[in-house]
Parts: C-alpha cells; structure tokens; sequence
C-alpha cells in the first residue's frame, strides 16, 4: 500500500529569474495573445522585462479585440508574478519541472524555461488559469 505525503517546499528566486522568464515571455512566449507591453512609469533597468523584479509595473494588451477602444489591458506586477510562478510550480500537468537544488538551496532551473512555461506562468499571473493555448 502507497502512502502520501504533502509538504512545502521552499524555492529562493533571484531578481535574474524573475528578469529571465519575463524576456522569455516578452520576446515569444506571450506573442500569440498580446501585442503591447509598456512600462508604466520610468524604467527601472534597462528593458522592459527588468521592470517586474525591481517593482514596476508592465501592462499587456490582448491581441483582441481589434477596436483598440475596447482592447483588453491587465497589470503585470512582481507579486501577480509570483503569484503566477507559485501556480505553475503547483500545477501537476506542468510540462517542465524548472526546479533543481544548487548547494543544498531549492532553485529555478532556467533552462528549462522556454516560450511555453514563461507563457503559463505570466497566464498564471494575469488570468489565475491558462486561457490561451
């Protein structure tokens, strides 16, 4: 007979994760559904993907619909991210496990974040569920 066992488990981002996966969102993984992302304010680094790990604000525009009067536009912020990231994490159909341990640490595994996980995580984020894809 199989038991169960439930724990937390405690996971240390960097402020170059959080960069890391936001470009990998901007620059494709997101592409499909939005189509603006503007930095709300001053730049607080050199992209607009830097702005989330430094506590600015992004927002993103749904693709549609195509009246830009009645365009969809939601918030991205460092604690929807995270919010985000911790739903992908717990999510059991998750396509990649992103999680690797680095000198007794549970960290983000980068590599495995590509277009799709970034996608899911920023979704994650915005909506609370994947609506696209």
């Amino acid at each position: 007979m199989n038991e169960t066992l439930t724990f937390t488990q405690t996971v240390t981002i960097t402020e170059k994760d959080i960069d890391d996966i936001v470009a990998t969102a901007f620059e494709g993984g997101i592409n499909y559904w939005c189509n603006d992302a503007r930095v709300i304010g001053k730049y607080l680094g050199e992209y607009a993907s830097d702005q989330i790990s430094r506590g600015g604000k992004v927002v993103l525009t749904i693709n549609e619909p195509i009246d830009d009067s009645e365009k969809v536009r939601y918030t991205l912020t460092k604690r929807n991210f995270l919010n985000g990231l911790k739903k992908y994490l717990s999510d059991p159909n998750k396509p990649y496990d992103i999680l690797t341990v680095d000198h007794g640490k549970i960290v983000l595994d980068l590599c495995n974040v590509d277009g799709v996980v970034s996608d899911m995580i920023i979704q994650y984020a915005l909506f609370d569920e994947i609506i696209f894809g």
